[in-house]
């Protein structure tokens, strides 16, 4: 069986072809295990060049996947929307205001279709956290037979410097590459329901093109719309 096609571990749902993915999506440079301790990430972040352990790493986006699953949880109780209020009569002959959540069937229109897209996007995010974890494992558990590959895609740290906008890669596959790119981007399930242009905002975020650069998002964009609109007509 080649490595490319090593099977999934018992309890990890990531491949390892996913896991390598994943590295490119959260900017990791290098993936590393000093002196036999923990694997250690160096990745381009917001002020230069980070450091941090895969431990670390799960940790935060276990932390942030809390706080989503709270989030669904507020949204599904429509805790989004405006509150009805009533005023309730008490034992002591008083009144008491109180203000609670709508029933579904008492959402508007409006409402339904905004508790419909905050779900998405909050389930969308909740992918996302559960895929990081999963890669994390995956470095964990299969670190030694990774070690070959993770050496091969190692980036230079020389010149990756200063803030996120400073550190991008170089993106050497030319423009349509680079719309294909933010086509299978898009098409993944963690970026459903976002726009195209967001997408590609993001990979400019990621990468420059040498000899490009006045060359837009917007633009980028307008290259994946002419793709697909090509794939259609075929």
């Amino acid at each position: 069986m080649m490595v490319a096609d090593r099977l999934r571990t018992p309890g990890i749902w990531l491949t390892e072809q996913q896991t390598l993915a994943l590295l490119d999506d959260l900017q990791i440079l290098r993936v590393t295990r000093p002196e036999g301790g923990l694997v250690t990430l160096t990745r381009a972040g917001e002020n230069g060049i980070e450091t941090l352990s895969v431990t670390e790493l799960k940790a935060a986006a276990t932390a942030v996947l809390a706080e989503l699953e709270d989030r669904k949880r507020e949204i599904e109780e429509n805790q989004f929307a405006p509150p009805l209020e009533a005023d309730i009569a008490t034992s002591d002959e008083k009144t008491l205001h109180v203000q609670y959540a709508k029933r579904d069937d008492q959402l508007s229109r409006q409402e339904q279709e905004e508790k419909e897209r905050l779900l998405r996007e909050v389930a969308a995010e909740i992918a996302r956290q559960r895929l990081v974890i999963g890669g994390m494992n995956y470095l964990q558990i299969h670190y030694r037979e990774l070690e070959p590959r993770l050496a091969q895609r190692d980036v230079p740290l020389e010149g990756v410097t200063g803030k996120r906008s400073e550190a991008r890669l170089v993106w050497t596959k030319g423009i349509k590459s680079a719309a294909i790119y933010c086509i299978k981007e898009s098409a993944k399930p963690v970026n459903a329901g976002r726009p195209g242009v967001e997408i590609c905002r993001e990979f400019f975020e990621k990468y420059r093109l040498p000899g490009e650069e006045d060359y837009t998002p917007e633009q980028l964009y307008r290259n994946v719309q002419q793709i697909r609109l090509l794939d259609r007509a075929e």
